[in-house]
């Protein structure tokens, strides 16, 4: 476009020169060329201070890596990749057998001490009656009452273990925590289940809507507002430009976060600059509902704000010059 811009002042000056017969000599020449310099810098400055546009977007997805809440032996995988699901749909199957078996122990245990329970019950009621015809010592009766007390505790440790027990149970089957779907199936019978978070075993993309966010630079950040005016081309869909808004700009760069350490913060390791992430929505999502637009595409943004509007004619038409190259040379 900077091209562009010069070869059309160039042909101006060339008519100018030609149609007017301005005199060719060392002053008109160099204000000529002086007033080109200026224009063209006064025009690109202008316009990346009050039109901005970052090479630097990407459309993205939200996913989660699935762990298991148990460890074990996988014996069944029930997805496929890229197909749609449903909200606590089996994903895959842990080896049930230990698990069975603790549930099954514990369960016998419950049995026995509420069997036990009624047994102390019983004998409790009928020393108690003979202690009123002085058949029994109080010291037998506060002995059964003692041993009913013994067994209600253990029972409720029972309860709760076979609780725990259940659940590890139900862990063995591993369901889809929301709709959506995996990609990548990788996993299959025979590998191990792991339980160390953010270590999935396979990666679930939720259905939501994709988000796109752009990373400006920090010299037009004054001008960067939610509410203003954007367009977005994507790599995918090359030649088409469509209108956004700006609905977020946040307010920390990852230069500027701090986590507690016991180590000192070093500025001099962030040579880097911070970039202003931006979260831009299309106006009309449905234009795209039937292009290809899978998460990680990238693509260009351009956020206009309400100062030099004029300047915004040029950066469209950068931005669109931009997008065709993509039939040219990404074939």
């Amino acid at each position: 476009m900077e091209t562009l811009i010069l070869l059309s002042y160039i042909s101006l000056c060339v008519v100018a020169f030609k149609v007017f017969k301005l005199p060719k000599n060392k002053w008109t020449l160099t204000t000529a060329g002086v007033i080109g310099l200026i224009l063209m810098g006064w025009i690109f400055l202008y316009m990346a201070m009050y039109q901005p546009v970052s090479r630097m977007a990407r459309v993205y997805s939200v996913t989660t890596p699935i762990t298991s809440q148990v460890s074990g032996l996988v014996t069944e995988v029930y997805v496929e990749g890229n197909k749609p699901l449903i909200k606590d749909q089996a994903l895959y199957q842990i080896d049930k057998t230990p698990f069975l078996a603790t549930v099954n122990k514990l369960d016998a245990q419950l049995k026995q001490i509420s069997a036990k329970i009624s047994f102390i019950h019983t004998e409790l009621k009928r020393y108690s009656d003979l202690e009123k015809y002085q058949y029994s010592s109080q010291e037998q009766v506060d002995r059964l009452r003692t041993q009913l007390i013994e067994a209600k505790e253990q029972k409720i440790g029972f309860q709760a273990d076979l609780k725990q027990a259940q659940f590890n149970l139900d862990s063995t089957t591993v369901r889809a925590p929301t709709d959506g779907y995996v990609t990548q199936v990788a996993l299959r019978p025979g590998m191990k289940s792991r339980t160390i978070p953010f270590k999935g075993n396979l990666s679930f993309v939720h259905a939501e809507d994709k988000q796109i966010f752009a990373a400006f630079k920090q010299t037009p950040a004054r001008y960067i507002k939610p509410g203003y005016k954007a367009e977005i081309t994507f790599a995918t869909i090359p030649g088409h430009a469509f209108s956004a808004t700006v609905v977020q700009v946040n307010d920390i760069f990852a230069q500027g976060a701090v986590m507690p350490s016991g180590n000192l913060i070093k500025p001099e390791q962030n040579a880097q600059a911070g970039r202003l992430l931006v979260k831009v929505e299309l106006n009309q999502p449905e234009l795209i509902a039937d292009m290809p637009l899978p998460a990680g595409t990238d693509a260009h943004v351009a956020v206009y704000s309400p100062n030099w509007k004029a300047f915004s004619i040029v950066r469209k038409v950068i931005l669109r010059m931009q997008s065709w190259q993509g039939w040219l040379f990404e074939g």
